[in-house]
């Protein structure tokens, strides 16, 4: 009798699953049939349109700042799934604020992408791959939210597909959604004219943890007989609706125009190239340079840090791109001064390339010193999603001293890190375009400015924001024998002059 009644329930449960899964590829094949991909095996359309430089606007409740498509074109094989992703990007009449390296465009730059299942590469400036392999798994996620990739991911062998039905935008729609590459949950919005209206999933991210993506696909019409949409892409919320605006960024990339389409082109596969196919992810490097008692740049990697010791604590200035990368470093910061707690960490600035492994830092019991226009932003975002995708220690071991505020230290103009002997000198810097609040720090001792995204040391011709910074060292008077920069290596203040002194 337990026996007959398990199966029982067996059965059951596998006709609740197996019933709405029906119902919803029925659903999926009348989109495709409208949409005139129900043979589709590949496809390619070509357009213009625009894309948001997302995670870098100029202050935390601004867009992305935007920057003009002159050409895009995108290649999916939907059997090997490989894309290739070609586009050329220009300023165009954008504002030219926030940004991150290449920020403004001077000179208009081609971008090619690709992705073959795992594997991810780009084409540098001499057309040779260069391997990305964290980049594959949402290149792939891009396939997905495509229309036509949502159709084809839906409807793949193993896919199970369930629905649910909802009044939007004024009309019954049906919700499809599935589950990808084994964690990643993709809902598509079908409405009454069987078109695909909308995609939406998660994506993990070291700033905000589970991303918002979502595509929005409206003004369909036909083209070589495939429906083609405009597309309008979100990444992360639009809280423009309940001011105070406090996280403005949302707007990540759109095709206003799409010119061609054609389905199942020849040779839309893609050969994954030898060095892309061996690489393997490269391990956090910390390269650590003493640039005086008590005092180390730890670089290794794109970003570097910058710690300086106290007497009873520890300072570290920046905390880039991830956890990781954090975790790296507190640990050699720990090997340098063992004997010391990591009481404080400088923000210079909100831009996520710089802001990714402050949480860790936070976990370590740090306070936070960035610019009082930030904190808004830290307080209300950092803390306040959900951390699923890729947990940080911070979500899974939260300090309850982030949710009561307690960690910040702010800066308006100036603000002194001192015990008395060592001195950091926080200044706010003044008429920069590249972001708002942007802080760099000034160590007397050694006549060192740490600045962030303002000049490089290899740089060869000076842009707007080394001469903000000209403008600001010489407002503050400030005696500075050497420049450190959180990307690349420290150079000499005379170089630096050299540089801002060139004519155009």
């Amino acid at each position: 009798m337990a026996t007959r009644i398990s199966v029982s329930l067996t059965l059951a449960a596998l006709m609740a699953v197996s019933t709405p899964a029906q119902d919803a590829r029925s659903v999926l094949q009348a989109a495709a049939r409208t949409m005139g991909v129900e043979n589709m095996r590949s496809i390619q359309y070509t357009g213009t349109g625009w894309q948001g430089m997302v995670g870098q606007n100029f202050t935390p409740d601004l867009d992305w700042p935007r920057v003009d498509l002159t050409s895009y074109t995108r290649t999916i094989d939907f059997d090997t799934m490989s894309s290739r992703e070609e586009y050329v990007r220009a300023q165009g009449n954008n504002l030219p604020r926030g940004g991150g390296a290449g920020f403004p465009f001077l000179m208009p730059q081609k971008v090619v992408n690709f992705v073959s299942g795992t594997y991810a590469w780009t084409l540098n400036a001499q057309g040779q791959p260069v391997a990305q392999p964290e980049a594959a798994e949402l290149r792939q996620i891009e396939i997905l939210t495509t229309p036509y990739g949502f159709l084809k991911g839906a409807t793949a062998p193993g896919a199970n597909p369930t629905m649910v039905t909802r009044r939007e935008y004024d009309q019954r729609v049906t919700v499809v959604s599935f589950v990808a590459l084994g964690k990643y949950r993709i809902n598509g919005t079908i409405n009454a004219q069987n078109m695909v209206q909308r995609t939406q999933t998660w994506i993990p991210n070291p700033v905000v943890g589970d991303l918002y993506y979502e595509n929005v696909y409206t003004n369909y019409r036909s083209v070589n007989g495939v429906q083609v949409p405009r597309f309008h892409q979100h990444q992360d919320y639009d809280d423009g609706g309940t001011p105070p605006v406090v996280s403005g960024g949302d707007h990540g990339f759109g095709l206003e125009t799409i010119s061609n389409a054609q389905l199942n082109v020849a040779n839309a596969g893609i050969a994954v190239p030898d060095n892309v196919r061996t690489a393997k992810p490269q391990p956090v490097r910390v390269e650590t340079q003493k640039l005086g008692e008590g005092l180390y740049l730890l670089a290794g990697g794109s970003h570097n840090s910058v710690a300086v010791e106290f007497n009873d604590h520890i300072a570290v200035i920046e905390a880039p791109l991830n956890e990781e990368r954090s975790i790296a470093v507190i640990n050699e910061v720990y090997r340098l001064m063992p004997n010391k707690e990591i009481r404080y960490v400088v923000n210079t600035h909100h831009h996520w390339d710089h802001l990714g492994g402050i949480r860790t830092y936070v976990h370590e019991g740090a306070t936070v010193v960035t610019h009082e226009g930030n904190k808004p932003y830290y307080q209300e975002v950092l803390r306040a999603r959900p951390w699923v995708l890729q947990p940080d220690r911070f979500a899974l071991q939260p300090p309850e001293e982030w949710s009561e505020g307690y960690i910040f230290e702010t800066v308006r103009e100036k603000y002194v890190l001192t015990d008395g002997s060592r001195v950091v000198e926080l200044h706010n810097i003044q008429g920069l375009p590249h972001a708002g609040g942007m802080l760099m720090a000034y160590i007397p001792r050694e006549k060192i400015v740490v600045q962030a995204d303002l000049y490089n040391a290899a740089a060869t011709a000076p842009n707007a924001n080394a001469r903000a910074f000209q403008a600001n060292l010489q407002r503050l008077k400030l005696d500075v024998a050497t420049i450190v920069g959180i990307h690349g290596s420290p150079a000499p203040m005379s170089q630096f002059q050299g540089l801002v002194n060139k004519t155009q």
